[in-house]
């Protein structure tokens, strides 16, 4: 068993707390078997998994082991309260892992029918369920803008529920310059606006689209608002003045597809 001073117990515990450390070293952490699971599926270099020795009869662990020897990964058994004092889950996990990170290009995704761009979304868990939203409504991948979260952090991964390793994520620096890749691709912005967009129900989608959405608090900046052709709302009851931005994003990714399955008679992935 190794305890919480050994270098891999530490490089664990790094990736896990530093999004700089993430970036630099191009790893990132996972915890529970469900993302393990997930990771290994969808064929990531898993490099070393941390077992809990305590727990590994918990649900799950059985299948996430195998798999992960099945895959040639190295597998420590930690000393008992380590996971706890490392991990980031406030609900203890019986196993965590490190993970090579693996991003995607624009021109990987440029040929796309159906892309979701994220700009300044600071909420980990709203970027990791938007990954979600995109892998659920057949996005053929996620392009994370400007001073958004860690789409590889903790709570992010959680909040995608393995989607993270399924759907290809591209990181932009600006949202102009993705804006402009999306533009010389063919590919559509339709833009969100709290009230001066189109309803989205009587919107004429684009066949090609890039569903852009922005900061919770803030939304898209006005730079993107006015170059935008195409602007969404979702009409709400005055009561209301916004939805969670998952939730909004789900709503007309949803819209989106259903629309395009209707017309162009679609019954799979629209990737």
């Amino acid at each position: 068993m190794i305890g919480p001073k050994n270098p891999a117990v530490q490089e664990l515990r790094r990736l896990f707390s530093s999004p700089r450390s993430r970036r630099e070293e191009k790893r990132f952490a996972i915890e529970g078997p469900e993302l393990l699971s997930a990771a290994l599926e969808a064929d990531w270099d898993v490099e070393h998994v941390f077992v809990d020795p305590e727990r590994v009869g918990a649900q799950g662990m059985d299948g996430a082991l195998e798999a992960a020897r099945h895959a040639g990964c190295e597998i420590s058994e930690l000393s008992p309260g380590v996971l706890e004092r490392v991990a980031d889950a406030a609900t203890p996990q019986p196993c965590a892992a490190i993970v090579v990170a693996r991003e995607s290009n624009f021109k990987e995704l440029s040929a796309a029918r159906f892309l979701i761009v994220v700009d300044a979304v600071q909420d980990p868990g709203n970027l990791g369920a938007i990954v979600r939203v995109a892998e659920a409504s057949g996005a053929a991948g996620v392009i994370v803008t400007g001073a958004s979260a860690d789409p590889f952090g903790p709570k992010a991964l959680r909040g995608s529920a393995g989607s993270s390793f399924r759907v290809p994520l591209c990181l932009i620096a600006s949202i102009s310059d993705a804006m402009k890749q999306l533009a010389a691709a063919g590919i559509e912005a339709v833009v969100t606006s709290p009230r001066e967009g189109e309803d989205f129900a009587q919107l004429s989608w684009p066949p090609r689209v890039a569903l852009v959405v922005g900061n919770e608090a803030n939304g898209l900046s006005p730079s993107v608002l006015a170059s935008a052709s195409h602007k969404v709302t979702i009409p709400m009851a005055s009561t209301i003045e916004s939805l969670n931005l998952s939730v909004a994003t789900g709503i007309l990714a949803m819209a989106y597809t259903r629309k395009l399955r209707t017309q162009a008679g679609h019954d799979g992935d629209l990737r």
